[in-house]
């Protein structure tokens, strides 16, 4: 289309603008995978969504951030207007595809950028999610990271799949419980199981050999009335079976970590030895 005919339609409204070259057809709002074409076509040739905007596509991570994150080729850079940021990158055919007609760097690649912006916990939720959904292929992952040794996430990476190569993988509910893992982890306590199946429940977290059970309570999933009994039937439960349980919130294993790691620590090493069964 000529200028004039771009413009012609922008004023009887059949094109609304959204960004520079970029147009909606007919209808100002967008689907949210019309907002992410959208952005990729602001970017220019070759633009493909990345980071955290492609783990909310793939379905990893929660959908956030105040801007859109999409790469780039190395050349030929356009810095469209808005809340985009852009990142250079010499990706590869085998790190690029599509998913609903959107250029998006694939699964393995697209954890290997997010290792570099987030913490490892919510990296362990990332591929236990790929996982779930059937999109985790290790070989690669294994491929991506010999690619690029020594980029920023690629040890984070690395060390995951080697713990998730030894432990196997550990199938956590929530950041918070992610968190809680890498806490242990973090300050050399013993591994925890976590969501062990039990009598009247699933237990957050335990450990073999010890009577010591933790709970893990956040405000969201606790604060009801039917929350807070089945809380305390739970822990009378296995106090009737020998086990004593410890609550964390939280607040508490986000903010002070090291000091939910010195009460593990001792409250492990007041527990018995003997294995309940509960």
């Amino acid at each position: 289309m000529s200028p004039d005919a771009i413009a012609r339609r922008c004023r009887n409204g059949r094109l609304v603008p959204r960004y520079r070259g970029v147009y909606a057809v007919g209808r100002p709002d967008l689907t949210v995978w019309g907002q992410r074409r959208a952005v990729v076509l602001a970017c220019g040739p070759g633009a493909v969504l990345s980071h955290r905007s492609a783990a909310g596509a793939w379905g990893l991570r929660p959908d956030g951030g105040a801007a859109w994150q999409v790469a780039v080729p190395t050349a030929g850079r356009r810095r469209p207007a808005g809340p985009i940021r852009t990142y250079r990158h010499a990706l590869t055919a085998e790190e690029i595809t599509t998913l609903e007609h959107v250029p998006i760097t694939t699964v393995a690649r697209t954890l290997l950028d997010l290792a570099s912006q987030v913490p490892i916990h919510h990296l362990r939720r990332a591929v236990e999610r790929a996982v779930d959904l059937g999109l985790f292929h290790l070989p690669d992952v294994a491929a991506a990271l010999e690619r690029h040794r020594g980029r920023p996430g690629s040890p984070a990476l690395a060390s995951l799949m080697t713990d998730l190569r030894i432990h196997g993988m550990t199938h956590t509910r929530s950041d918070l419980e992610a968190a809680f893992l890498q806490l242990c982890l973090d300050h050399e306590l013993p591994r925890p199981i976590i969501n062990r199946g039990a009598a009247g429940g699933e237990i957050d977290a335990t450990w073999r050999g010890h009577d010591l059970i933790v709970e893990i309570d956040s405000w969201a999933h606790h604060r009801s009335p039917r929350a807070f009994t089945v809380d305390r039937v739970k822990d009378r439960a296995a106090l009737r079976a020998g086990r004593r349980t410890a609550r964390f919130t939280g607040d508490e294993i986000e903010r002070s970590p090291a000091n939910v790691a010195a009460e593990l620590r001792a409250l492990l090493a007041l527990a018995t030895s003997k294995v309940v069964v509960i």
